[in-house]
């Protein structure tokens, strides 16, 4: 089972929407213990979106997705009360993870330098829109422009589509980077533990972007015909082996035999009841087939067409080459795979949850708890009386005051 990689680490996860927010996700689904902390007259926004509420339960599906296994926290930090709470959290976190810019950083004491005085071995970890340097560093960001406007990928979308419009984005930019920049924390934390050194761990939208689309970034660069991706490929000129097959019920199968191995394509004949193809002299070796690519590909059109797509993926379930159905997101939650290695959840205690989706890690062949999502301040009095060591009726005055909710 999943025995929490990072049992005993502390995030103090001052974050709002979907980027940052989703680093902690991670890193709560690794076993730290992550608090996220909002201000009681202005909660992560994330929480009411598209219909969210503040009640029990409530948040919006959104939140809970890039919030899970967390404890929240409702913390001021605008007075001076609230600040020197934090900075009794500081003393003993390992990270501190936020997605604010710097004047707020710097005006609500929170900077790097703010919290380095407190805990010099404290693991700073902040998320932009396009980075921490350069002449619009002090702009923040979100992943409909910076990741996928910005980044190049709504180009590359229109290129290989040959859409003249930019194409929608399906929020792909939030997740992918807080991912990376999970990662990336846990590479500080691996260096701190062998020299001692606390590093400032920096990540954005429009870099995970560009690491993204790389290969079409690459390409752009080289001479004409030389980029091999982030192109439009005609079906008339790809190979047999790396291209759809439509089915008889208007779905399609995606074929990925690269490299055309002689054993993948003969095991592929078999299996679709065609073994003549394995002697016919146009397809009786890799080089033959791609000679003959096309004439193979409408053989194999004829064949496809003849079948559901539940069928095939019934008949091709043993075959030794790479193929996949082109499913729609609703088909996920049913995806054999998927479930059996916990991508996809259905929870059984969370109401208003259609379903949870985990990070794509595992440990020990486990891919995490799948916590549900705090409510709006549910830890605050258990992180101030056991973390700060407040009593109750300090705990009442800071409520009265709005200094906690």
């Amino acid at each position: 089972m999943n025995e929490g990689m990072l049992d005993g680490v502390r995030v103090l996860d001052l974050t709002m929407w979907a980027f940052c927010p989703s680093a902690g996700r991670v890193l709560a689904e690794w076993g730290a213990d992550v608090i996220h902390i909002e201000n009681p007259n202005s909660p992560d926004p994330m929480r009411i979106f598209a219909g969210g509420s503040l009640e029990p339960g409530g948040a919006a599906w959104m939140f809970k997705h890039y919030n899970r296994g967390k404890r929240s926290l409702a913390l001021n930090l605008a007075s001076d009360e609230g600040r020197e709470i934090l900075y009794e959290l500081v003393k003993d976190a390992d990270i501190f993870l936020t997605s604010f810019l710097p004047k707020t950083r710097t005006k609500l004491g929170f900077d790097v330098d703010d919290l380095r005085k407190i805990n010099p071995k404290l693991i700073y970890a902040k998320g932009t829109g396009a980075g921490p340097l350069g002449p619009e560093n002090l702009r923040g960001g979100y992943d409909g422009a910076s990741w996928w406007a910005r980044g190049s990928l709504s180009s590359s979308a229109m290129t290989v589509t040959r859409t003249d419009t930019p194409p929608g984005m399906v929020g792909h930019g939030d997740g992918m980077s807080g991912m990376v920049f999970a990662g990336g924390i846990c590479a500080a934390l691996f260096k701190r533990e062998r020299t001692g050194e606390a590093a400032v761990v920096d990540s954005s939208l429009m870099g995970t972007a560009a690491w993204f689309n790389a290969p079409a970034i690459i390409g752009a660069q080289l001479a004409p015909g030389m980029g091999m991706l982030g192109q439009y490929v005609d079906r008339a000129v790809s190979q047999w082996s790396g291209t759809n097959y439509k089915t008889s019920d208007n779905r399609y199968i995606y074929m990925s035999y690269l490299g055309d191995h002689q054993d993948e394509f003969e095991d592929l004949a078999r299996l679709i009841k065609h073994e003549e193809l394995i002697t016919d002299p146009r397809f009786d070796s890799t080089a033959n087939r791609v000679q003959n690519s096309q004439t193979l590909m409408a053989v194999l059109d004829d064949v496809f067409i003849t079948k559901t797509l539940a069928d095939w993926k019934t008949t091709l379930l043993p075959s030794k080459g790479v193929w996949a159905p082109v499913q729609s997101p609703e088909e996920m939650f049913d995806d054999p795979m998927a479930i059996a290695n916990g991508m996809v959840r259905v929870p059984t205690n969370e109401p208003g949850t259609p379903v949870v989706v985990m990070p794509p890690l595992m440990f020990n062949e486990d891919a995490g708890p799948g916590s549900p999502a705090p409510d709006f301040g549910q830890h605050t009095d258990e992180i101030l009386t056991k973390l700060v060591g407040l009593d109750a009726a300090r705990i009442k005055e800071l409520r009265a005051s709005r200094i906690i909710a």
